[in-house]
């Protein structure tokens, strides 16, 4: 039911961003400027660059959004805009990806088979060893991991936004948790070497 009333609500804030209504749109902004931002910056690795791929992002969006149709939640489509406008500046710029977000580093710790020495380090140096191990991952990957464990987005929204096709997502999201906690061992194994 909750659900139903915000999926309504939003409707209703789209409409009405549809008609022109700029405090509407703000809305809209406020609702999402968080995630968009956190995603550009996954691609653009500097936070200038990555705001202003999210405040691109955004203009474009309430440019074309009358040809938002509600076939997919309005995020898909946005998260879509931001990740093609990083895409197109990242070719221009040739710039490789990005850090993690702190407020997000325990959702990526949960999916790692790491050992008992990873549960007892501080909360800093785990978030310190996820940022470590995102920076040696692929741009590919980084995006992979960012839209389905940080933005939870479904297979099928990751499909929609990087245009990827289903089976690649399966098989990327696989590899880049396998890549990502070969590295987060490698940087623990290394680590606890260097203590010895």
């Amino acid at each position: 039911m909750k659900a139903n009333n915000e999926q309504y609500a939003m409707e209703l804030i789209i409409a009405k961003v549809k008609e022109g209504d700029m405090a509407a749109f703000n809305v809209l902004i406020d609702e999402h400027k968080a995630m968009a931002f956190t995603l550009a910056l996954k691609l653009m690795k500097n936070r200038e660059d990555a705001e202003e791929v999210a405040q691109d992002a955004f203009l474009k969006a309430y440019k074309n959004i009358k040809q938002f149709e509600g076939n997919s939640k309005f995020s898909t489509w946005l998260y879509t805009i931001v990740y093609n406008t990083a895409l197109t500046r990242l070719r221009k710029k040739k710039i490789s990806t990005s850090e993690i977000s702190d407020h997000n580093e325990e959702r990526l710790s949960s999916y790692s088979e790491s050992d008992k020495e990873w549960n007892r380090l501080q909360k800093a140096e785990r978030s310190g060893y996820i940022k470590q191990a995102m920076d040696l991952l692929s741009p590919d990957d980084q995006v992979a991991i960012t839209l389905f464990y940080l933005n939870e987005n479904s297979l099928q929204e990751i499909c929609e936004i990087t245009g990827w096709e289903l089976s690649n997502v399966k098989v990327r999201l696989h590899r880049a948790r396998k890549r990502l906690l070969k590295v987060l061992e490698q940087l623990l194994d290394t680590e606890v070497r260097s203590l010895l």
